[in-house]
């Protein structure tokens, strides 16, 4: 491998930084405010420890996906943009001990096993029930090419790895830095071609066809409702890229709230931009459940569609069905 060769690499990983996300704002994200109508504060220190929690009370999200097709793409593809709005809650399993669990973080020798449950028209409108695992730091199951995806593949791990991010598990600092979840499996191969043909060979045997984790950020710490301690959150930023310059290959952007008290997720907005096809995606994860910590518990009234989407869901949660196969057939 000649030096030249050896150069280029660095090269592209120097490009990719330079076009990241900016030092944090120190703002909190505008749609606390907008859409929940919540009045976020900054909260009186700027250190936090970022940890997942079992989910003693069970948590439903409202999950929606809009996608944005350039014009002619969806005839050339025989596809329409998703436009969705599904339903997932987390939780134990049905009959399982209140006290099966430690208050806190999930120690970090173990790891919670619960119970998933998702319902949507990629299922149909039927409630499919899934494996749901937690570690202090790591939520899954989780696809490892979600952020590369032109679509939804398995609505469940899907939403799973594009709105939890890895956590540090333990004490965090505002502007810090650290690697989140591993991207892998298909979004390999857009690092392995040329942007500009679309193709490999032997001129492009110098690219890594590997791409980097998760990058993630601790954005800011901020307080909502009236409860200082139960209400302190904190916002953190991802970024993902296939190497490519971010004009030219596939890249993902995130924005996540979670509970710092609760250890849970609150909101999360993830954005992936296949540049080269012109496709955006937005999948969007919202707390509607009423446990301690949450959205509602700060003062947010969701919409009547999506309270009766958390009603049926917290009903299925403890229904004891079976899980079902691991299959991505009906999420086509």
């Amino acid at each position: 491998m000649t030096p030249t060769s050896l150069a280029l690499p660095v090269m592209m990983m120097a490009g990719i930084l330079a076009c990241a996300p900016g030092e944090p704002s120190g703002v909190a994200p505008e749609v606390l405010q907008a859409d929940f109508d919540l009045a976020p504060r900054p909260a009186a220190t700027r250190v936090a420890t970022l940890a997942w929690q079992p989910p003693v009370c069970p948590q439903v999200y409202r999950v929606r996906v809009d996608e944005t097709y350039p014009p002619g793409l969806e005839k050339m593809l025989r596809a329409e943009a998703e436009h969705s709005e599904s339903f997932m809650a987390v939780g134990a399993e049905p009959g399982a001990r209140a006290d099966a669990w430690p208050p806190g973080p999930v120690p970090q020798d173990r790891v919670f096993t619960g119970r998933a449950v998702f319902r949507g028209p990629k299922t149909q409108q039927k409630s499919l029930h899934r494996e749901f695992a937690l570690s202090a730091a790591l939520a899954g199951p989780a696809s490892p090419d979600a952020p590369c995806h032109e679509r939804t593949w398995d609505p469940v791990e899907d939403a799973v790895a594009l709105a939890w991010p890895q956590l540090p598990a333990r004490l965090a600092a505002v502007g810090e830095t650290w690697r989140g979840a591993r991207v892998e499996a298909r979004c390999n191969r857009s690092a392995c071609v040329d942007t500009k043909t679309r193709g490999g060979g032997r001129d492009n045997h110098f690219r890594p066809c590997t791409t980097m984790s998760w990058r993630e950020r601790l954005d800011g710490i901020f307080e909502l409702g009236a409860g200082e301690a139960d209400g302190r959150v904190a916002v953190i930023s991802s970024f993902w890229s296939d190497g490519h310059p971010l004009d030219e290959g596939l890249w993902s952007e995130r924005t996540a709230v979670v509970s710092v008290e609760h250890g849970r997720l609150l909101h999360s907005q993830t954005l992936i931009h296949h540049t080269y096809t012109g496709i955006e995606r937005e999948v969007r994860v919202d707390a509607i459940d009423r446990c301690p910590g949450g959205l509602v518990a700060a003062g947010w009234s969701p919409d009547a569609a999506a309270s009766d989407g958390r009603e049926t869901l917290l009903s299925a949660l403890a229904e004891p069905t079976r899980l079902q196969d691991k299959t991505r057939d009906g999420a086509r």
